[in-house]
């Protein structure tokens, strides 16, 4: 018998059945490594994971090498007050060159916990308050959300969720805020929170899910028309300026040691147009003329009777600067009797 044709099968079919095993497979273990970094991090044994740890995370280091990881945070860090802590303008001017050691703790801290005054740290000064000393504490970093990092360990706290932990560098402010009774957090409202990842650095970046994570610029609330409510009311011989802060739970403004200052101008004039006054007020915390919260501040002026026409301007100046910035500026006509006028009511 003649011998059988060779048959001669096919190369690419089998090529193409390696390469869909390989694949599912490598989609296997990723599916798998996602599993254990999100759900059973407890689950890898100890030796594994010392392995892969970066034994120089748990000794302090300094904020751009956390950056390495954190990229975005670290950015957002970087654009805060934080961040400037210890080498701003106004902070070497008001603690005469870093000599006055009550500022230390604050703008270098070592450890920060809730509600109790941090020691100041001896190295990474330069940092002022980053992420260390408010994550690093018991050879660990601590955080608001429960997750494996394989590079170092992590705990989670629920105290970065609290005000509390703003407190303990922020006393004053806290205090207030305590006695509104209010329910939002200092993180709510200086901390916004996006979804998004907490590492940009594969392949942690693409194993970790999504967290709520908070904004690390730790925004200050910015004044606007109706931050606070302002009423102007005419009378016979009296002008009376009428300011409510109901919108921010705490002093405004506010600070433990800096002095922010809003400023309330008052310009009369007569009908002829001619300036007759130019009254001011500072509402400062060092002054205790801060706005409390929902505590209504009057001002009473006399005048004249030929007087007919006011201009109020609110102005801002932060604690860390000189430049002032117009809140609100309104002018107020006082009605053709020269008697009782309504006046006006911004929200």
């Amino acid at each position: 018998m003649p011998p059988e044709k060779l048959k001669i099968r096919p190369i690419l079919p089998i090529f193409l059945k390696i390469a869909l095993w390989g694949i599912a497979f490598l989609f296997a273990g990723w599916a798998g490594l996602w599993g254990i970094i999100n759900f059973a991090g407890a689950w890898v044994p100890e030796p594994v994971v010392q392995w892969v740890r970066e034994p120089d995370l748990l000794r302090r280091p300094p904020a751009r090498r956390c950056g390495e990881c954190h990229r975005d945070i670290f950015e957002a860090w970087k654009e805060s007050r934080h961040a400037r802590a210890w080498v701003s303008k106004n902070y070497l001017k008001d603690s005469e060159n870093r000599r006055k050691e009550k500022c230390l703790p604050c703008h270098i801290p070592l450890e920060v916990r809730p509600l109790r005054k941090p020691e100041p740290r001896p190295a990474e000064r330069q940092d002022g308050i980053y992420c260390v000393p408010c994550h690093f504490k018991n050879g660990a970093m601590h955080g608001p959300h429960r997750l494996f990092s394989p590079p170092h360990p992590t705990v989670y706290d629920q105290d970065y969720n609290a005000s509390g932990f703003c407190g303990a560098c922020h006393e004053k402010t806290h205090e207030q805020w305590q006695h509104t009774g209010q329910r939002e957090t200092c993180q709510s409202c200086h901390m916004p929170r996006t979804r998004k990842r907490l590492t940009q650095k594969p392949p942690l970046s693409w194993l970790h899910r999504a967290k709520w994570v908070g904004d690390h610029r730790f925004l200050h609330g910015g004044f606007e028309p109706g931050t606070v409510k302002v009423d102007l009311q005419w009378s016979d011989a009296f002008i009376t300026v009428r300011l409510l802060n109901d919108t921010v739970p705490h002093h405004v403004p506010t600070a433990d040691n800096g002095d922010p200052r809003l400023y309330l101008e008052l310009e009369l004039f007569t009908g002829t147009g001619q300036a007759w006054e130019r009254l001011k007020e500072i509402l400062a915390p060092q002054q205790d003329t801060a706005l409390a919260w929902k505590q209504e501040r009057r001002f009473r002026y006399r005048i004249a009777p030929e007087v007919r026409t006011a201009r109020l301007t609110l102005r801002y100046r932060p604690a860390w600067g000189e430049d002032q910035s117009t809140v609100l500026e309104k002018t107020f006509m006082r009605n053709k009797t020269g008697r009782e006028d309504p006046g006006i009511a911004l929200q």
